[in-house]
């Protein structure tokens, strides 16, 4: 068991539901209180949770890691895809060419999946969507 900083007690094995600001103040609150291995088992979890969502697994391309990561982000994490673009929109002018090409690169392999029927339910209005797009650019 694991002391966090607003005094309850949890398994040290269930830090993972916990948000990184929360395991930030219960390790800085085991340090102030000399809690030493409640502090290492908070500052293990805040490094594992890092290496998983930030490093490179074996093998993975840096482009895979981006990719990855931005799934996570999809997936969770962010709350307005129109708030996300906005910022992408005012990064440097030469970024913002790069990203369209990666979103245009990912419109044309999702209109490849419509026409190879490659999509479910799921991800239907995506690939029909795209397919749509590609056939008016052309």
């Amino acid at each position: 068991m694991v002391k966090l900083f607003d005094g309850r007690e949890v398994e040290a094995g269930s830090l993972y539901q916990f948000s990184n600001r929360c395991l930030m103040d219960s390790y800085t609150k085991a340090l102030l209180e000399d809690r030493d291995a409640d502090a290492e088992e908070f500052l293990n979890s805040i490094l594992s949770r890092f290496e998983y969502d930030s490093c490179q697994k074996a093998g993975e391309s840096k482009d895979e890691l981006f990719a990855r990561q931005f799934s996570d982000f999809v997936n969770g994490q962010m709350r307005k895809p129109k708030d996300v673009a906005e910022k992408m929109a005012k990064d440097h002018r030469y970024l913002q060419s790069e990203m369209f090409k990666v979103c245009l690169e990912y419109i044309t392999i999702l209109a490849e999946n419509a026409d190879k029927g490659y999509y479910d339910g799921r991800n239907k209005w995506a690939c029909e969507t795209a397919k749509k797009m590609v056939s008016n650019l052309k």
